[in-house]
């Protein structure tokens, strides 16, 4: 199944605006999410996996491939946000279930603010 084109951050600006705006911030050891809202229904995904951090293409496009099917089952939680989850030092060494549950409790933090409107870290 592709990944819908709406769900994505795909310009250049689209991630600079996320970072220069960041409303909400996630962060553990080997995963930072940031977050702003935007004006949509629905959020939209972007994901940075470099090789420093996370090693061959093999291992990057693992992490990306958790990561979208993670934000796909939370999506609902997470409308009008747009997302930028940043694959940190270390990330290749956790196993599958390790990131979806570290993911998961991003996510959470995450519409945890967008319900109450306080600041997560």
């Amino acid at each position: 199944m592709r990944y819908p084109r709406a769900l994505r951050l795909l310009a250049p600006a689209q991630y600079q605006r996320v970072f220069r705006h960041c409303e909400v911030k996630s962060s553990d050891r080997y995963i930072t999410v940031l977050a702003c809202s935007n004006s949509l229904a629905h959020p939209r995904l972007g994901t940075t996996v470099s090789i420093r951090n996370a090693g061959n293409a093999v291992k990057r496009n693992r992490i990306k491939r958790l990561i979208k099917e993670s934000f796909r089952l939370n999506q609902q939680q997470l409308a009008g946000w747009d997302l930028v989850v940043v694959a940190r030092a270390g990330v290749s060494s956790r196993t599958n279930r390790q990131l979806f549950n570290t993911l998961e409790t991003h996510w959470r933090k995450i519409a945890a603010h967008a319900n109450t409107g306080t600041d997560t870290d």
